[in-house]
């Protein structure tokens, strides 16, 4: 809940401000003191509520939005404090009055603690907020009860008649379309039969310049460069170079969620029929549209599953990992005292697998608890009851069940483009720079290993789905069902979570302008003057997200709030640095677009993240973009840069003193420029990515780094007759777990 996320956050305020003594004449030290024991207090009664009875749960509804609302006062207030003006005349009456708001409804958390431990629905099922999910990758694209759909659609593909087919599958929400049309595009007869695969998600809000560049990107091809013209083409260019990359070849195009029959009337002429047997899979929830566009008598309507069936999906997604144990019959895995309730909430989900993959994510908290499974057993069943609609109460309960520290984390996925595929190291981050986890009791705990936990949670909930592995095993790529995302959308507006500007014309609904964060998900070259003109009236945001496609042309101003933490510009070409972004002293991440030196000023103390990307990718040989300051951020984490120099280390400073002590990452340095005392001022380092001009002696001295985990080294300009030669000889950290060489030459004897 953003309730929880405003408290931790706060919190993290106060002892900051409660460090750097920077206090306006009518705040004194003791009440900023008095003000962080409330907010302690506050934290640690809402860390105790996890299970709400049902009873109980509008009024907790309530208790979260009048947190939210005192502790955003708050927070305002001290941030402008911080950074040295405040819109209003604050005095010692209005922090009172703050403070007061805050202690009332730090008494009323603690008497809804109270209530519900003394509940007797909730004496058996009260969790604790660490409880862990079962989290399996396998059997997550398991198919149980549709395998005659997937034979039938397969049939289809691989065989019939040579000209261009057309194969819709529809069905209510839900209902697995497009957890079936992956294991369809994925399967090996399918791989093997087509030269060219694409996948592309359409949903509803549809740009068809960013449509026709992702079929591009997204294309799949066995001994063709058929991605290669994904570029920053407008969409008419777009549509001839996907024609082109199609023609002659034999493809496979998958079009995922698709809402509206002019979606289809704008791309098919981009699908050329050569008579070669080319397919087009279509999924929809929309049945006439899909009896428009089928090119035969082939649809398929997806039916809910039958009782058996959703029982046994259910305990594939309960108790996977027994799944070798019980090749015969999963079902068997299940103990017989949760047989008979199981069976009932697998038939409260009325066949439809989207409703039982959730709720089995939330079974698998506790997988052996009776009472808990009742529990779910009545509020699926009151669910049932209530129509069409049901199954986004089922979808809600699973959320409502999150503990409190992960809530937030589910609802910045609406953060994202819909048919986004999310990387793990992003939004890890992200979370990280929002402020949204407390501080790790253990000290072997950092909050990058916090945020992997719940992103694991999420997962082993069935609320957020595994796209890519990474090549160490590790979560890479995530995505999001769409039903799972209007759920997120719905939740975030209640909370007043998230803005997102999907539309070049959008008007901001009522509340709007109370919104935390805002995310635009169209051009900003084309987008930007909309959106500022519309969107500045949000002076409470936070986070500010540009997440549309990139583009190569820079841009005359930019957006920005007073206040903002997270500014995420990476795909934004700016002309010169915003002035702006010097000024914001509460930011923990940024990222841009920008080709010249970066200003001294940058040395903000908060931040954490910083990446800047240059266009065209220019390198200048022996030349720092980075500002010497550098060296004075504290808490930097993570610093990615296209090609650049690292600053010299600073003079007059104490032999062995580490001063970037926090960063983890560093990307794209000079091997020149990363000397023994550079690396032995970085010992967190977990990261490191470098690169040379030319072949030659390179010294490395990654024995300096006793945490390096991945290590990556590029020569940029190749010569066939030299090879690298490493001085002084190589000594890798035990701690290594990936080595990436590119341009080395090296004899393998060497390597």
């Amino acid at each position: 809940m953003a309730a929880y996320s405003a408290v931790t956050v706060f919190w993290q305020t106060l002892e900051q401000l409660l460090d750097s003594d920077q206090f306006p004449p009518h705040v004194s030290k003791t009440q900023i003191i008095s003000l962080r024991e409330n907010i302690c207090s506050l934290q640690s009664s809402l860390d105790k509520i996890s299970f709400v009875p049902k009873l109980k749960r509008d009024k907790m509804k309530d208790l979260q939005t009048r947190i939210r609302e005192a502790i955003y006062a708050a927070q305002d207030e001290v941030e402008y404090w911080i950074r040295g003006h405040s819109p209003t005349k604050s005095d010692e009456k209005t922090i009172q009055k703050l403070e007061e708001d805050i202690k009332l409804v730090e008494n009323d958390a603690v008497e809804m603690e109270r209530e519900i431990r003394n509940d007797t629905e909730a004496q058996n099922l009260f969790l604790e907020s660490d409880a862990q999910p079962l989290f399996n990758f396998n059997g997550n694209d398991k198919i149980v009860g549709q395998e005659e759909d997937f034979k039938n659609v397969l049939e289809e593909l691989v065989d019939g008649e040579l000209k261009l087919q057309v194969i819709p599958i529809t069905g209510l929400p839900g209902i697995g379309k497009t957890t079936l049309a992956r294991s369809i595009y994925n399967d090996k007869r399918v791989r093997n039969s087509f030269r060219i695969r694409a996948w592309v998600t359409v949903s509803q809000d549809v740009n068809y310049q960013d449509l026709f560049s992702k079929i591009l990107s997204s294309m799949e091809s066995r001994g063709s460069q058929a991605g290669d013209h994904a570029t920053q083409a407008d969409k008419d260019q777009l549509r001839v170079y996907v024609h082109q990359a199609l023609y002659h070849m034999k493809y496979l195009i998958v079009l995922d969620d698709v809402w509206d029959i002019k979606v289809w009337d704008q791309v098919k002429i981009s699908f050329p029929d050569n008579k070669n047997g080319s397919r087009i899979l279509l999924t929809t929830r929309i049945s006439t549209l899909a009896e428009t566009v089928k090119s035969s008598s082939f649809l398929l309507e997806m039916q809910p599953l039958g009782l058996e069936h959703s029982w046994r999906l259910l305990c594939y997604r309960v108790f996977g990992d027994k799944v070798e144990d019980y090749k015969d019959d999963i079902t068997k895995a299940c103990p017989a005292h949760l047989k008979d309730t199981g069976k009932r909430i697998a038939e409260n989900c009325k066949g439809l697998p989207l409703s039982i993959t959730v709720i089995s994510g939330l079974l698998s908290v506790e997988r052996l608890d009776r009472e808990y499974w009742k529990t779910i057993e009545e509020d699926t069943a009151g669910f049932a009851a209530t129509g069409d609609d049901f199954y986004m109460e089922i979808l809600s309960l699973s959320y409502n069940s999150l503990p409190a520290y992960i809530k937030p984390c589910f609802l910045y996925m609406v953060a994202f483009p819909e048919d986004a595929g999310i990387r793990a190291s992003k939004h890890n981050k992200l979370w990280v720079a929002e402020g949204f986890f407390p501080k790790p009791s253990l000290p072997t705990q950092t909050m990058e290993l916090v945020a992997e936990d719940a992103l694991v949670n999420l997962i082993g909930r069935n609320l957020i789905s595994v796209s890519e592995i990474s090549s160490s095993g590790g979560i890479k790529v995530c995505s999001i069902q769409s039903s799972l995302r209007k759920l997120a959308e719905i939740e975030s507006g209640k909370e007043k979570f998230f803005h997102c500007r999907k539309k070049y014309k959008q008007q901001l609904e009522e509340g709007t302008k109370f919104q935390r964060r805002v995310s635009v998900h169209i051009n900003p070259l084309m987008s930007l003057e909309n959106v500022y003109k519309t969107t500045k009236t949000i002076t409470s945001a936070r986070s500010l997200l540009y997440l549309g496609p990139h583009h190569h042309h820079p841009l005359p101003f930019c957006l920005t709030f007073d206040l903002l933490r997270v500014l995420d510009a990476f795909i934004v070409y700016f002309v010169e640095f915003p002035d702006e972004f010097l000024q914001l002293v509460h930011l923990t991440y940024l990222s841009l677009t920008y080709n010249d030196e970066i200003p001294p000023e940058i040395s903000l103390q908060k931040l954490q993240v910083l990446m800047v990307r240059r266009i065209p990718k220019l390198i200048f040989i022996g030349v720092s973009f980075l500002p010497d300051e550098i060296w004075e951020m504290p808490v930097l984490q993570h610093l990615w840069f296209t090609e650049t120099d690292f600053p010299a280390l600073p003079q007059n400073i104490p032999q062995h003193k580490a001063l970037l002590l926090n960063l983890q990452t560093l990307s794209h340095i000079s091997a020149a420029s990363c000397t023994r005392d550079v690396l032995r001022s970085m010992p967190s380092l977990k990261k490191l990515s470098m690169w040379a001009e030319a072949p030659g002696v390179i010294g490395l001295y990654l024995d300096k780094l006793k945490q390096l985990e991945a290590f990556k080294f590029i020569v940029l300009h190749l010569s066939p007759k030299k090879q690298v030669e490493f001085e002084p000889e190589i000594s890798f950290p035990q701690t290594l777990r990936k080595l990436s060489l590119s341009g080395c030459r090296l004899p393998w004897d060497t390597m």
